[in-house]
């Protein structure tokens, strides 16, 4: 009799025991997942967070998260993951009642690009392990991953023959907008350009200086598209790489850019195209819409885009400064671009190519051509 007892107590246990932790034990329990804020370059580092809280007095002995992230991002500690087309992170937890659990996560940032994590499985189990739940919680996490910084110490000379033509030509102003510093007062200063909180904090007369911007533009074609059946997707990456170093260069400078690239944008599915601006807001945009292009996605022809420029000038950017990155050297798109840098301060034309890969783009007073020599196996 005391072993039936026993026996119906213990299956009474197991029964109690399981129904509260199907009832109860995704309650008052959140995951959270996300990348650091900051975004970082290609080949640096990066960190991501797990965050688990269980706001109950049900302990759960047994806490299985999962996610899947682009193989693209190697974890320091590869321990508990799985790689194919992704990386398949499986971390175990031991979660007491009202515990918060946080755990920092290093992960190495192998190529440029755009990530996220969506979603987050959780499976846990009963007290004694017999009876499994999962549930799937959403996630909204991202990082940016900017192209790899690039030396252009070999477009110096071109691109100083540029600055020099367009110098010639182009008026500076004070852009009212994009606030640099503060400087000492001088006689000559209008009375506008005080800051008069600084004076009140300082005691000191300090006026504002601001970056000057010139009515003239740069305007960066990137062309990703291929002139045959073969993928030169590493030459691709190192015109992106280009594009970004070259749009600092101008930035830098003070003079507004845009950039014009048929590839697509794998947020917006449209052609990675952005208007001119100035500034360090436009350095991060242009980062941020070359990490994003897709060189999966099917490309449209480059000459569409110079093209459209040529039907549609910009009446606010006079004699602008244009500069084309393309391996791909079709005849009809030599011939457009020769007549947009025909009304132009200058010109470039810069073509990554492999050392076997023979360069055809016609060189023209108005346009310097340059050469971009690509090692095959370099990362």
């Amino acid at each position: 009799m005391e072993i039936l007892l026993l026996i119906a107590g213990a299956g009474l246990i197991y029964w109690l025991q399981n129904a509260l932790y199907k009832k109860y034990w995704a309650k008052n329990l959140s995951v959270s997942i996300h990348f650091q804020e900051k975004p970082v370059l290609e080949g640096e580092d990066a960190h991501l967070t797990e965050v688990i809280e269980n706001r109950k007095i049900l302990p759960l002995s047994y806490l299985n998260v999962k996610f899947k992230i682009s193989r693209y991002l190697e974890f320091e500690n590869m321990e508990n993951t799985s790689t194919s087309d992704w990386i398949y992170k499986n971390d175990i937890f031991s979660v007491l009642f009202h515990q918060r659990i946080t755990r920092n996560l290093t992960f190495h940032c192998r190529k440029r690009g755009y990530y996220t994590i969506n979603q987050a499985d959780i499976v846990s189990a009963n007290l004694l392990m017999t009876n499994g739940f999962v549930q799937a919680l959403p996630q909204d996490t991202h990082i940016y991953v900017y192209p790899r910084a690039i030396d252009l110490g070999r477009l110096d000379v071109p691109f100083k023959k540029m600055m020099g033509s367009l110098v010639s030509k182009q008026f500076l102003y004070e852009d009212p907008f994009e606030f640099r510093g503060l400087r000492d007062y001088a006689r000559t200063d209008p009375m506008s350009s005080i800051n008069w909180k600084a004076w009140a904090k300082t005691g000191e007369l300090m006026v504002n200086v601001h970056d000057s911007t010139s009515s003239q533009e740069a305007v960066v074609f990137l062309n990703l598209e291929d002139e045959t059946v073969w993928k030169y997707d590493q030459l691709h990456e190192v015109a992106i790489r280009i594009a970004a170093a070259l749009c600092y260069r101008f930035l830098n400078a003070s003079i507004p850019t845009r950039i014009l690239c048929n590839g697509m944008d794998i947020l917006t599915n449209g052609a990675a195209v952005l208007p001119a601006g100035t500034g360090l807001r436009q350095v991060n945009t242009i980062n941020e819409i070359l990490a994003r292009i897709d060189l999966t996605k099917e490309t449209i022809p480059c000459i569409n885009l110079v093209e459209e420029l040529k039907s549609r000038p910009d009446s606010s950017a006079s004699m602008p400064l244009y500069v084309m990155i393309s391996n791909c050297m079709r005849q009809d798109l030599q011939q457009s671009f020769a007549s947009l840098a025909a009304h132009s301060a200058g010109a470039m034309w810069i073509a990554p190519l492999y050392d076997d890969m023979e360069l055809h783009v016609e060189q023209t007073p108005q346009m310097d051509v340059v050469r971009w020599e690509v090692d095959r196996y370099e990362a």
